[in-house]
């Protein structure tokens, strides 16, 4: 009798679990409030930072927001919307709704940039956790939240935080839905129309959302209600720009007015040739267009581009995520040869992409890759979960991100603690002794100064420090001015060194009459004499 073999039974091939980077609270990152409840966690850590520890601006970013920024929330209150050369008017007009809240303006600019910092990190969690998983999402936002730039430009007073946010809320309405809504089309024109408003360079959207929307088909629809939806948005995205490009036309003769083409000149034939004030005082009154600057030396104009493409995401590597984050991403950029990212995921990387790409237009500084450091945590993180990673012994994708997130953060600290109070603490000393002695309350008085910070804390005018050789021509185009008040300190000694006599208050000229001063470091505050 033959032996019967035994008959087969199906079986199913149970699925291998996540490799998790984060396998905590999982209940509480899936709540629907998880994003809202990192972001007010962040904005009360940075409240309490920012306010107590940065008490006086430093002589970087917040030079613009002294000298450019609160002069123009300034105006705004009073009914007047006034052009700036380089930036819109989103900033200021935030400011200038903080500023009457908290009657402070440099308080309302830490206040504002901290607010920014949080939004930022819940429209990175929240889309990030629908890309995603929701463990890589808080992962990739404990890293943005340390980041030692990020970290910077939340307590930092300045335009960064902001058009931060609304980059983060543009890449959120457009990509966290997979059905096409047109609320939220029109919540990423809107958010992408505060972004360009909030600084100029944010004009890339205009071509980031369309091709997002036409190439990687992130709604899954026909190629006809893809261009009308691309064109929607784009005809959105004018619609909110409208009224300030209307009143930039009227005033400035462009609906697209400004001048940043002057920051492009200055990449291409200023950048380790010429002195910084050399530039902005003489040689930038060459250049009138983007066009002419191009024009003027096209090869020279796509050299530069294409070392900075080069330099950039070095820099970006080193400076601003560091090569310990830097390393992983990499690995996980070579790795997407098999781990293809679905469409909406390819449709962040290319927001970030076009992103990068329109930096390479100017030079290069952290802060204006701000919006990237989530983009390359998320690659780096994601890079930790794969499979291939199993056949090692001890592998633990949670070990590493947290060993990233302390080291990060022991970087973010050192750094931090030095810069956030670094500002010239000589001035508010100056400026403390004059309002309590001196009481001159009149802000359209003139003072003469390189860097904005003693004309806010007296609430004087300021006057640009002229550029020019010698004393007789410093008293005429100081009196041409009609300047009330004279300032001279150590940034002023490195820029116009031949003055340095006027650290010694006992050294003056008679037409400069010594108000107070400090030691050290040495600064002195002048009364004009005519």
């Amino acid at each position: 009798m033959a032996k019967q073999r035994p008959p087969r039974v199906a079986s199913t091939k149970l699925p291998l679990a996540d490799i998790t980077v984060f396998p905590f609270f999982k209940a509480a990152l899936a709540h629907r409030f998880a994003g809202a409840a990192i972001g007010l966690s962040y904005l009360l850590i940075m409240l309490y930072v920012g306010l107590r520890y940065h008490v006086v601006g430093d002589y970087h970013v917040e030079t613009d927001f002294f000298q450019a920024y609160v002069p123009t929330a300034k105006d705004i209150l009073n009914g007047v919307w006034t052009i700036e050369d380089f930036r819109g008017p989103a900033y200021p007009a935030v400011l200038a709704l903080f500023g009457l809240l908290l009657k402070d303006f440099f308080t309302s600019g830490i206040v504002v940039s901290s607010v920014m910092a949080a939004g930022t990190l819940f429209f990175t969690f929240e889309l990030l956790r629908k890309l995603f998983r929701a463990d890589i999402a808080f992962i990739v936002v404990l890293l943005t939240a340390v980041n030692k730039t990020f970290v910077q430009y939340a307590y930092t007073a300045g335009t960064d935080m902001t058009f931060n946010c609304f980059a983060a809320a543009t890449a959120y309405f457009l990509l966290s839905d997979e059905q096409r809504s047109w609320r939220n089309i029109t919540l990423t024109a809107l958010a992408a129309a505060l972004a360009y408003l909030t600084r100029y360079n944010g004009i890339f959207v205009i071509v980031a959302v369309p091709l997002i929307i036409v190439l990687f088909n992130i709604y899954k629809i026909e190629m006809k209600q893809r261009l009308i939806i691309a064109g929607a948005f784009v005809g959105l995205f004018f619609l909110f720009i409208a009224p300030w490009g209307i009143h930039s036309l009227n005033e400035k003769g462009s609906f697209f007015f400004n001048r940043n083409y002057l920051n492009i000149a200055y990449e291409m034939f200023a950048k380790g040739r010429i002195g910084w004030d050399q530039y902005w005082n003489v040689e930038s009154v060459k250049y009138s267009s983007l066009g002419q600057v191009i024009m003027a030396d096209p090869g020279l104009f796509v050299s530069t581009v294409t070392t900075n493409l080069v330099e950039h995401f070095i820099s970006d590597m080193e400076l601003l995520i560091g090569w310990g984050v830097g390393i992983c991403f990499i690995a996980g950029l070579v790795g997407m040869w098999k781990n293809r990212p679905t469409a909406r995921q390819g449709a962040f990387y290319a927001f970030g992409l076009m992103m990068f790409l329109v930096l390479l237009l100017v030079f290069y500084g952290e802060r204006f890759s701000l919006y990237l450091v989530p983009v390359y945590a998320v690659i780096a993180v994601g890079s930790l979960t794969w499979d291939r990673w199993r056949g090692i012994p001890f592998y633990n994708g949670t070990v590493i991100a947290l060993a990233l997130i302390v080291w990060t953060f022991v970087t973010s600290y050192d750094y931090n603690k030095t810069n956030i109070d670094s500002g010239p603490k000589e001035i508010k000393v100056i400026a403390d002794w004059f309002n309590a002695n001196v009481k001159d309350t009149d802000p359209a008085k003139i003072v003469v100064c390189r860097k904005p910070h003693i004309a806010f804390y007296i609430d004087k005018t300021m006057k640009y420090f002229p550029y020019v050789t010698g004393f007789d021509a410093l008293e005429r185009e100081t009196k041409k001015l009609n300047a009330s008040y004279f300032f001279y300190g150590i940034y002023e000694a490195n820029m116009r060194p031949e003055f340095q006599s006027l650290l010694d208050p006992g050294r003056a000229p008679a037409w400069l009459e010594p108000i107070t001063y400090t030691v050290n470091p040495p600064s002195v505050l002048y009364r004009v004499k005519y």
